[in-house]
């Protein structure tokens, strides 16, 4: 009993969430796997800086969605949950620039 209750406790452990929060930069958001990326999402949707690019700007800065709609880019980012995380970039129905930038699990 004791000895599964030491390896449920290091389960748990492992399953902890990824803390390491990193300072946005493009390269590397372009290069990186979804754990790099999930350390940069944080200030990515905090600075703003997306706000009011194009599509074509966001293409530019953070690469190709992993899905699309008309008004939606969607990005997969790891934070070492057990699941991804979703960066849901939102555009303007009218004028399709960035009006919002979100996380969601």
């Amino acid at each position: 009993m004791k000895q599964a209750l030491i390896l449920l406790f290091i389960f748990f452990l492992s399953c902890g969430k990824n803390n390491k929060v990193e300072k946005f930069d493009d390269q590397k958001w372009k290069k990186g796997t979804q754990t790099e990326r999930g350390n940069m999402s944080t200030d990515l949707v905090e600075s703003k800086i997306l706000i009011g690019k194009t599509k074509s700007e966001i293409i530019e800065k953070i690469g190709y969605p992993k899905d699309s709609t008309k008004t939606n880019f969607h990005y997969l980012v790891d934070f070492g949950y057990m699941t991804p995380y979703h960066l849901d970039v939102n555009f303007d129905s009218t004028d399709l620039t960035v009006k919002e930038v979100t996380l969601t699990d």
